[in-house]
């Protein structure tokens, strides 16, 4: 894969069709920071990297075909489906597709005919893309971009994610808590959230304790 041009032509569909960019962009680039900081776990490589950026780029596609969203990471991924790509192969598509779709709501499930047709190895890959882009996407839950970083500290049992921000982010912590379910599976690790104010949040807004516990199911629907 040529990574500049596919991430060129990727980034051009997101700036032609998506329909809120600024929040698209943002997951992206927390997914990014995640695939990174969770490599010794992933194990995977560039062409996967390109495909997680470009997933985070486009996932929220099927806003602009389906009337009340709850279809949309369905329709996200038929709209990549139909795109005219020249930089990603059949493979990468079919891939960058279903990390899209599992951004959301099911997992990742061999009753899924797409799914099901991957080659073991793909599916794999797909699983461990679309948890981190779950999270990712959690981590701007109110599309506020008020996440600015995510840090991850590997532990044996757990895995413990720092959210950067100038307020405590209590959505963002109540979903990454629900959507952090794919997570758990593929890492075979439990998850922690925290919140630590960023560094220029004014003193008198810090929280008196950084530790902000998940709450899985709290808030609306992600």
């Amino acid at each position: 894969m040529n990574h500049p041009a596919a991430l060129a032509e990727l980034r051009a569909v997101m700036d032609r069709l998506e329909p809120e960019p600024e929040h698209t962009r943002h997951v992206a680039a927390l997914a990014v920071r995640l695939f990174d900081q969770l490599a010794p776990l992933h194990g995977l490589g560039p062409d996967h990297r390109v495909l997680l950026e470009g997933a985070g780029w486009l996932h929220d596609l099927g806003w602009t075909v389906s009337e009340d969203g709850s279809d949309h990471h369905k329709h996200s991924a038929r709209l990549i489906r139909e795109q005219s790509w020249s930089h990603l192969s059949a493979p990468d598509v079919a891939r960058l597709a279903l990390v899209a779709r599992y951004h959301r709501k099911a997992l990742p499930s061999l009753e899924h005919r797409e799914f099901q047709a991957l080659p073991a190895t793909d599916r794999d890959e797909v699983c461990k893309l679309a948890a981190i882009l779950r999270i990712a996407d959690a981590c701007d839950r109110s599309h506020l971009q008020a996440v600015r970083d995510v840090h991850v500290r590997i532990l044996p049992d757990f895995l413990e994610f720092t959210l950067v921000a100038t307020a405590p982010p209590l959505r963002e912590i109540a979903g990454a808590g629900k959507k952090g379910d794919l997570a758990r599976l593929v890492f075979e690790r439990n998850l922690a959230f925290r919140h630590e104010a960023a560094p220029d949040t004014p003193a008198d807004a810090r929280p008196v304790t950084p530790e902000s516990p998940a709450r899985p199911g709290a808030g609306p629907p992600p």
